[in-house]
C-alpha cells in the first residue's frame, strides 16, 4: 500500500464520535456503523447526517460469539411486513467495471449480490470515453508506463502499486477480449493504440470514444448469464453493517433502500466489495453520472475505514461547454459531456477565444501535459480573460479519421449545431475523478475485515497526486481481480449467521411524515445540494488558498447545520432514510473530507494547487490519511447530553480524527522520546563509552562526528523531526545535556540478550532508564530534565534485535539461531513490562531489517547458492523474517497483558528490502557498494578500507547521498531518510498509524 501520513486541520468543527462496544470476553458487538457524529444542531434526536448508528437499546441477542457466527439459524428479522433480509456469500456494491469483473470471478465460489443504485449500466465506467492504458506495443515497456504514471502523479504514487498495475494490465485486457469486448483494430489487424496526455507511448486500447460503454456491455452480458449472480438494480446502499471483534471492525453486509418500491432491504454477506465510484457531484459541473455522490466513501468512513488523499480531485480539462454551442441544450445537463483526452492525444490544439494557442506557455508538453497542468492552464486563461470557455480544435485532422475515432463526440456536437470536423469545440474544466478514497492494500483489502474496495472509491496509491489518463479502468480491472483470492479466503473462514439481521437498528422509510412534509424536505435538500456544490466550486476548485479553504469549511459546516435543523423541525427521525437525504448526507461527508485534507497539505502537488504554498515540498511527499477516531464512552456521552439545555448546539472535532505532518493539528503531542536500541539508533552512547566515532561519520549533515555510525542522521533523528522534538542525546553522555525532550539509551553493539557484542544489552539500557527516571523524580523540575508527569505521555521507541541474530550466526548454527528467537523476544517482553511499570504506555517498535542484505553479510557469505535475486543472504533474511513474525505476535500478547498500552509494530524490514531491491530506480548506486569500512570493535573505521580475501571494499565515496550502505553495516543518511518516509506515516505499521498518532489505538 502507498506510504501515507495522517493529516488534518485544527479547525475542524463538525462531529463527535462515539463507539458502542459491548464488554466481556471476545464478543462481537453489532452496530450499523461503529461511529456516529453529532454535527451541531440537535433536537430530541441525535444529529443524523454524519452517522447511521442510533443511540437506542441494542437487542439482547446482538452479542455474536464466535460459536454463534458458525451456526445456521432461522431468520430473526427486525423488519416489518414486506421487507426482507437477503443472504449471500458476496455482496458487491456498484456495477461498474470493478464490481462486475470481481463478481464474475467470485461467483465461481459462491452466491453473489450485485447491488446498484440505478440501472446496472449507469456507472462512471459507462461514461469513460478514452480507453484503457496497457503495455501492448513491443516498443513500449512496463518501466515506461510506470515512469509516466509516477511523473503524472507528482511522485506521490506508491511504486509497488504502480509496478503491479502496469505489469498485470496487459493480461487484464486480454481477459476482456476473451469475454467479448470489442476494441478498435488498425489496418494491420492489431489493436489500435491511441496516445493521450502524459503518456510517452501509444498504449490506449479503445473502442472509438465509447470504451467504457463497450467494456460495460461485455461484462454485463457475462453477469446476466451467470446463475450465481443476482443483480439488484435501484437499490441505494445506505450504510455498511459492521460489528466489533475486540479491536477489529468487521463488515457483515449492507442496508439498502429499494428506490422504486421504497422498501429497505438488508443484505447479510460473508464478504463485501465496495465498488461504488466517485463523488463528482460535490461540484456543480462534473462529468460523473448523477449517481456519483460519494456514497461508498462516506459509508466506509462511517464504518471506520481509513480514507486517503481526498484533496486530489481531478478536474478534466475538457468538458463540453454548452454556452459555446450554436444550439444550446433545452435543459441543463445532469452531468457534463466529456471531451476525451484522446482528442488532444490525436493532435487537438487548445485556443482562447482570440484563437491564440496558450498551452505552450504553461508546459513544454503543451496539450499533451498531464490533466492537472492543462486544467490549470485553461483556468488561468478563463480568469485572466474573463471568458467562460476555451476552444479545442481537431478540425485540421482528416475528416474520416475524426469521425472514426470520435463518433460519439461528433454526434453530440452536431446535435447542437457544431461540426467538429470544421469547427473548434468549446470546452471547460469539470470535476472528473477522485484520486483519493478508501485506503486499500495490494489486494484491495481495507482495515475493516471482510471489506474490500476497487475502482474509483479506492485509494490504492496508483494515482498519487494526479491520475494519468486512462489508468482508471486499468486500476479497476487489476484490483478487482487481485481482491478475488483474499475474498475467497475470507469467505471460507467466516459463516453467515441467519439470526444476525436483528443485531442492527432498522432504517425506516419516512412515510409517516406525509407527502407535503416530504416535498418540503426534498425541495430544501435540492437547494442545499446546489449551494454545497457552489461552495466547493468557488472555494475548493482547481486553484485554492488557505483563506478559501477556511471559508469553505466554515460555510459547509453552517450549511449542514441549517439543513439538519430543517429536517428535525419537520419531524425527521434518526432512523429515517430517503434517497435524496442520504445522498445529501454523503455529499456533506465527502466535501468535508476534501476540504480538510486540502487544508492539511501546505504545498502544491499534482491536483492540489494553493497560491499560499505554490511549490512542491519534498518533505511533504507523503499521502494524506484520515484515520478512524478513538471511541468515546457512551455513558460519558449521555452525561454530556444531559448537561446541555433542551436544544443542543455542539461544535466539536470532525467525525474522523485527522492528525499529521502538513499542519498543526490535534495529535498525540508526545513531549519526549525514550529510545532503546543498537548502533542503528545510537546517537552517542558508544562514543561516550569507548571514544568518539571518527570522521567522516556525521559530516554529511552535522559537519563533524556526531556519535552516529552514519554520515548524517538516523531514523530515530527523523522520528524526532516528525514529532517536532530535538535530536536525542545519549544518556551516557549526560554532563550538561538537555534531556527535557527525552533521552537515548541505545548503544552500539547492543543486543536484547546479554552476552553479545556489547555489555550494553537491553537489560542494562532499561536499568539506565530507571536510574534516569529516579533522578528526575528526585531532583524535581530541573531546567534540563523532563517533568515527572511526562514519562507516561512520552513515546518509547525500540530498534534492537539485529545483533542477537548476527552474533548467533557468527557463533552458532543457523538452527540454533532460530531456536533462540523465542527466548530473545521473551527478554524483550520483560524489558517492556519493566518500562510499563515505570509508566510507559506508548511503544513504537521497529522490527529487524534484512540482515542478509547488509554488505558485510554478503562479503563473508561463502555459498553463492545462499543468495537471493537481489544478492542478499537468504538464510539470514529468513531468520530475520521469522524473528519479525514472532515479534509481532509477542507485541500482540503484550497488548493483551498490559491493558493501557499502545503498541505499534513497524515493518522496517519491508521498507529496507524494497529500497535494496529497487535501489537504482530510486537514484542510488548498487546497494552492496559502501563508502568506507574496516570493522573492528564497536566501530567502523572510515579511515581504512576493508580487505577480505584480497578484495578491497569501502572505497571513499564522493557522494554518500547516492549510497544505501554507509559502511557495510549501517545505512547512509539518504537511505535512512528514504526508509523513514515510508515507515513514519503508518503505511507499514500495524495498526496503520503514523508516529504522530501512536497513542490513538489504546
Amino acid at each position: 500500500m502507498a506510504a501515507s501520513v495522517a493529516t488534518g486541520s485544527s479547525n475542524l468543527h463538525s462531529g463527535f464520535n462515539i463507539s458502542r462496544r459491548l464488554q466481556g470476553g471476545r464478543q462481537t458487538a453489532c452496530a450499523n456503523s461503529p461511529t456516529v457524529s453529532f454535527n451541531g444542531w440537535l433536537h430530541k434526536d441525535l444529529s443524523w447526517s454524519q452517522g447511521a448508528f442510533k443511540v437506542l437499546e441494542m437487542p439482547k441477542n446482538c452479542n455474536l460469539s464466535q460459536s454463534a457466527v458458525t451456526r445456521r439459524l432461522s431468520v430473526s428479522s427486525c423488519f416489518g411486513d414486506g421487507v426482507s433480509t437477503k443472504y449471500f456469500d458476496f455482496a458487491v456494491i456498484g456495477s461498474g467495471v470493478a464490481g462486475l469483473r470481481y463478481a464474475l470471478e467470485v461467483a465461481k465460489h459462491g452466491t453473489v449480490a450485485v447491488i446498484t443504485k440505478a440501472e446496472p449500466h449507469e456507472s462512471n465506467t459507462n461514461y469513460a470515453q478514452g480507453g484503457v492504458s496497457a503495455v501492448l506495443c513491443p516498443k513500449d515497456s512496463v518501466e515506461s508506463h510506470m515512469q509516466d504514471t509516477i511523473i503524472a502523479g507528482a511522485y506521490l504514487c506508491d511504486e509497488e502499486t504502480v509496478r503491479v498495475v502496469c505489469t498485470e494490465g496487459p493480461e487484464r485486457i486480454r481477459e476482456l477480449i476473451a469475454m467479448g469486448a470489442m476494441f478498435d483494430h488498425g489496418e494491420d489487424g492489431n489493436l489500435h493504440l491511441a496516445r493521450e496526455g502524459g503518456h510517452s507511448h501509444r498504449r490506449i486500447v479503445h473502442a472509438a470514444d465509447m470504451t467504457g460503454r463497450e467494456i460495460e456491455r461485455a461484462l454485463l452480458q457475462a453477469v446476466i448469464n451467470d446463475p450465481n449472480i443476482s443483480v439488484f438494480q435501484h437499490h441505494f446502499a445506505i450504510d455498511l453493517l459492521t460489528s466489533q471483534d475486540g479491536p477489529d471492525t468487521i463488515c457483515r453486509g449492507v442496508d439498502t433502500l429499494n428506490t422504486e418500491t421504497h422498501e429497505v432491504v438488508r443484505f447479510i454477506s460473508r464478504v463485501t466489495l465496495l465498488a461504488s465510484g466517485g463523488a463528482g457531484h460535490i461540484y456543480p459541473c462534473t462529468t460523473n453520472p448523477l449517481v456519483a455522490t460519494g456514497d461508498g466513501m462516506a459509508m466506509a468512513h462511517r464504518a471506520q475505514a481509513v480514507i486517503s488523499n481526498m484533496e486530489f480531485v481531478q478536474f478534466h480539462p475538457t468538458a463540453l461547454a454548452d454556452e459555446g454551442l450554436p444550439i444550446k441544450p433545452k435543459k441543463a445537463r445532469e452531468n457534463a459531456f466529456l471531451i476525451t483526452e484522446a482528442v488532444r492525444g490525436d493532435g487537438g490544439i487548445l485556443y482562447n477565444l482570440s484563437m491564440e494557442r496558450f498551452m505552450p506557455q504553461y508546459d513544454e508538453r503543451a496539450e499533451l501535459a498531464p490533466r492537472d497542468v492543462v486544467a490549470r492552464g485553461i483556468d488561468d486563461q478563463l480568469k485572466k480573460r474573463n471568458e467562460k470557455y476555451v476552444l479545442l480544435d481537431i478540425s485540421h485532422k482528416p475528416r474520416d479519421k475524426i469521425l472514426a475515432h470520435f463518433p460519439n463526440i461528433a454526434a453530440e456536437c452536431l446535435r447542437h449545431g457544431l461540426d467538429i470536423t470544421q469547427q473548434p469545440i468549446p470546452v471547460v474544466p469539470a470535476a472528473h475523478y477522485m484520486c483519493g478514497g478508501v485506503r486499500a492494500g495490494l489486494e484491495g483489502e481495507t482495515n475493516v475485515r471482510g471489506l474490500y474496495v476497487a475502482g474509483e472509491v479506492a485509494c490504492t496509491g496508483l494515482h498519487g497526486a494526479n491520475r494519468l489518463a486512462s489508468n482508471s479502468l486499468l486500476e479497476a480491472l487489476v484490483f478487482a481481480r487481485r481482491a478475488v483470492q483474499p475474498s475467497i479466503n475470507h469467505k471460507k473462514s467466516s459463516s453467515l449467521d441467519l439470526s444476525a439481521s436483528s443485531c442492527w437498528t432498522c432504517p425506516v422509510v419516512p412515510n409517516a411524515l406525509g407527502s407535503d412534509t416530504m416535498n418540503t424536505i426534498l425541495g430544501k435538500t435540492k437547494e442545499v445540494r446546489r449551494e454545497l456544490q457552489s461552495i466547493m466550486w468557488r472555494y475548493v476548485g482547481i486553484v485554492r488558498s488557505t483563506t478559501m479553504l477556511e471559508t469553505a469549511l466554515e460555510r459547509v459546516g453552517e450549511l449542514e447545520l441549517q439543513w439538519e435543523k430543517l429536517l428535525f423541525e419537520q419531524g425527521w427521525k434518526q432512523t429515517m432514510v430517503a434517497l435524496e437525504a442520504c445522498e445529501m448526507r454523503n455529499l456533506f461527508c465527502c466535501a468535508k473530507l476534501v476540504v480538510s485534507s486540502a487544508m492539511a497539505r501546505q504545498e502544491s502537488r499534482g491536483l492540489h494547487y494553493t497560491i499560499d504554498f505554490p511549490h512542491l515540498e519534498e518533505s511533504m511527499r507523503l499521502p494524506t490519511v484520515i484515520f478512524p477516531s478513538p471511541a468515546v464512552n457512551e455513558m460519558d456521552l449521555m452525561k454530556l447530553l444531559l448537561g446541555v439545555f433542551g436544544i443542543l448546539v455542539l461544535k466539536m472535532v470532525t467525525d474522523a480524527t485527522m492528525v499529521g505532518s502538513h499542519a498543526d493539528v490535534w495529535n498525540c503531542k508526545f513531549p519526549a522520546i525514550y529510545n532503546f536500541g543498537d548502533s542503528n539508533s545510537d546517537t552517542g552512547g558508544i562514543s561516550a563509552a569507548l571514544g568518539e566515532i571518527p570522521p567522516p561519520n556525521g559530516e554529511t549533515f552535522f559537519g563533524h562526528p556526531s556519535g552516529r555510525s552514519c554520515d548524517g542522521r538516523l531514523i530515530v533523528d527523523f522520528i524526532a523531526e516528525r514529532l517536532k522534538l530535538p535530536y536525542l542525546s545519549a544518556y551516557l553522555d549526560s554532563v550538561g545535556t538537555d534531556f527535557r525532550h527525552g533521552a537515548n539509551f541505545a548503544t552500539g553493539g547492543s543486543s536484547i540478550r546479554p552476552g553479545g557484542y556489547s555489555p550494553f544489552h537491553l537489560g542494562v539500557q532499561i536499568s539506565q532508564f530507571k536510574q534516569f527516571k529516579a533522578r528526575t523524580n528526585r531532583l524535581g523540575n530541573q531546567r534540563n530534565l523532563p517533568r515527572a508527569v511526562e514519562f507516561s505521555k512520552a513515546l518509547y521507541t525500540f530498534d534492537i534485535g539485529q545483533n542477537d541474530l548476527a552474533y548467533g550466526f557468527q557463533h552458532s548454527s543457523e538452527e540454533d539461531v532460530w531456536k533462540s528467537i523465542p527466548d530473545i523476544l521473551s527478554q524483550l517482553a520483560v524489558a517492556v513490562k519493566q518500562l510499563y511499570k515505570e509508566g510507559a504506555r506508548f511503544f513504537w517498535v521497529h522490527n529487524t531489517g534484512p540482515l542478509g542484505c547488509l554488505p558485510y553479510s554478503v562479503i563473508y557469505n561463502s555459498d553463492p547458492n545462499n543468495l537471493d535475486g537481489n544478492g542478499c543472504v537468504k538464510s539470514r533474511n529468513d531468520a530475520a523474517l521469522e524473528f519479525n513474525r514472532q515479534l509481532e505476535h509477542k507485541l500482540s500478547q503484550l497488548k493483551e497483558q498490559l491493558p493501557y498500552s499502545s503498541f505499534t509494530y513497524v515493518d522496517v524490514y519491508s521498507a529496507k528490502y524494497r529500497l535494496i531491491s529497487t535501489a537504482e530506480n530510486q537514484g542510488f548506486v548498487d546497494p552492496m557498494e559502501f563508502c568506507c569500512g574496516s570493522y573492528y570493535g564497536y566501530h567502523i573505521d572510515c579511515g581504512k578500507k576493508a580487505v577480505v580475501n584480497g578484495t578491497v571494499y569501502g572505497n571513499p565515496c564522493k557522494d554518500p547521498s547516492r549510497h544505501v550502505s554507509w559502511d557495510g553495516v549501517h545505512y547512509s543518511e539518504a537511505a535512512n531518510l528514504w526508509v523513514a518516509r515510508r515507515i513514519l506515516n503508518g503505511s507499514l505499521s500495524r495498526p496503520p498509524v503514523s508516529v504522530q498518532d501512536a497513542c490513538k489505538h489504546v
